[in-house]
């Protein structure tokens, strides 16, 4: 009876240690599929005291605006963040003031 006892301990010790670690990775939501925060845009003025708005996601040449006061942007973050957390994705223009812009030089462009 011992044996059978033994046996079964020992069977169930070499399930456990065979257990393997399984990695989880993280699965990376774009910016329009998910809620977004104030804390994800940047602004920065131009040249000539336009005001240009920027999400940390986009591609790196991709900005929206201009705008002529830090009211404007504000409001542009706003309509942004607000739309992510009514819809499930922002696959639509949230508001009419939004215009995209390619700049190729940021050193040329920005103050």
């Amino acid at each position: 009876m011992v044996d059978k006892i033994a046996e079964f301990v020992k069977r169930k010790r070499v399930i456990h240690d065979n257990v393997k670690t399984v990695e989880i990775k993280e699965v990376k939501i774009p910016w329009y599929k998910r809620p977004l925060e104030h804390g994800e845009f940047i602004t920065r003025e131009s040249k000539d005291g336009k005001l240009y708005v920027h999400h940390k996601e986009w591609s790196k040449r991709v900005w929206i605006g201009p705008y002529k006061t830090e009211t404007e942007t504000k409001e542009i973050i706003d309509s942004y963040v607000d739309a992510s957390l009514k819809t499930p994705s922002l696959d639509k223009k949230t508001n009419s003031n939004v215009h995209s812009i390619i700049i190729e030089d940021e050193s040329e462009f920005f103050k």
